[in-house]
């Protein structure tokens, strides 16, 4: 039997990881501030959640970054909401 010879490293897509990131996030963004919009959640209370999630977790994290998408997310729910006309 001929044994298994490791697989190579490959080089990371950074642009392609970026567009996946950031659709990713696009998702949670729309999903939220549609939610909010039809009334299921209340944005002021998701949103005072979120930041004071954010808050809690920040002294633990190495990275200061893995917030960012938490901080995309509240961002985007303070904004208003698309022209009535795109819905």
């Amino acid at each position: 039997m001929k044994k298994k010879q490791p697989a190579k490293p490959q080089s990371l897509d950074t642009e392609a990881l970026s567009a996946a990131i950031a659709g990713f996030l696009a998702c949670h963004v729309l999903t939220l501030r549609f939610l909010a919009q039809e009334g299921v959640i209340d944005k002021d209370r998701l949103m005072e959640f979120m930041q004071t999630a954010m808050e809690e977790m920040r002294p633990g994290l190495a990275d200061q970054r893995s917030l960012f998408v938490l901080n995309q997310v509240i961002n985007a729910l303070r904004t208003p909401a698309a022209d009535a006309g795109l819905q």
